[in-house]
């Protein structure tokens, strides 16, 4: 994540309370687009570390995805959902599942 890449098939688990289990990402169900400016917030936790300054949404800046912005959209126009609408916003998940 800290390098910014763009990623989609990862076998790895998922990031999540409970015993182990795949990740979306590991059936090719899910893309984290931009991680740096689109960070995935864990509590107190802001990850990568230089999604930082990407925290606060209402200040547009390029490779953001936001809420009605052109990415979200594309990925809405095809049944796709985005993370940064959960409790504990990840901002570059966006899946066919909505996990």
């Amino acid at each position: 994540m800290a390098a910014d890449n763009t990623s989609a098939f990862n076998c790895r688990y998922a990031v999540a309370a409970g015993p182990p289990r795949w990740s979306v990402h590991a059936y090719g169900l899910a893309v984290d687009v931009n991680p740096v400016e689109n960070p995935y917030l864990d509590g107190g936790r802001v990850l990568p570390a230089g999604g930082a300054r990407y925290v606060d949404r209402s200040r547009y800046q390029p490779g953001m995805a936001v809420a009605g912005g052109v990415l979200v959209q594309a990925f809405a126009a095809i049944g796709w959902r985005w993370g940064g609408r959960w409790a504990s916003p990840d901002y570059q998940h966006f899946s066919a599942t909505g996990g």
